[in-house]
C-alpha cells in the first residue's frame, strides 16, 4: 500500500522567472515602428496645416484692430490676396465684393447696408461675420488656398 503523503513532504512551488522585457518580440517592434510613422504623418499634417492656415490667424489678430467698417473690409480684403490671386480678388468692390464674401462663406451673409457708413466704428455684427468669414472661407479653385 503506498504511503500517505505528509504535509512535511511537500516542496513549494518553483515559478519559473519573468520573461525578459528587452529584447521585445517582432510584433511589438512592428507596433512601435507603426506608431512612429503614424506619428510622424499626424506631425506633419497638422505643421502643414497650421502653416497654410496662418493668414488666418494674422487676419483674426487684425480684425481686432479695425475699428471702422472700412477698417474691417481691409482686413477681408487683405486675408481674401492671400488666399486667392490678385487678379480675382483686388478689384472687387460694392456689390462685387460684398457677393464674393457671401459666395465663399455659408452662413456669413454680408449685406450692402453692412458698408453704408465705412467711416462709423463697425458694428459688432460685422465684426462677427468678418471674424466668421475669416476663420470659414472656402477657397476651392484658388491657386493659394487649400
Amino acid at each position: 500500500m503506498a504511503e500517505p503523503l505528509r504535509l512535511a513532504d511537500l516542496h513549494d512551488i518553483v515559478l519559473p522567472p519573468a520573461p525578459p522585457l528587452w529584447p521585445p518580440a517582432p510584433g511589438v517592434w512592428v507596433l512601435l515602428i507603426l506608431a512612429l510613422v503614424l506619428g510622424f504623418s499626424a506631425w506633419r499634417h497638422y505643421r502643414s496645416r497650421r502653416r497654410r492656415n496662418a493668414y488666418r490667424r494674422v487676419g483674426l489678430a487684425a480684425l481686432e484692430g479695425a475699428r471702422t467698417a472700412r477698417d474691417v473690409s481691409v482686413v477681408l480684403k487683405r486675408v481674401a490676396l492671400a488666399a486667392w490671386p490678385r487678379e480675382q480678388v483686388a478689384s472687387l468692390y460694392g456689390r462685387d465684393w460684398i457677393g464674393f464674401l457671401n459666395a465663399h462663406c455659408r452662413g456669413c451673409g454680408f449685406a450692402e447696408q453692412d458698408w453704408q457708413a465705412p467711416e462709423k466704428p463697425a458694428d459688432p455684427v460685422l465684426r462677427d461675420k468678418a471674424a466668421r468669414w475669416i476663420a470659414h472661407h472656402f477657397t476651392e479653385g484658388a491657386a493659394g488656398g487649400e
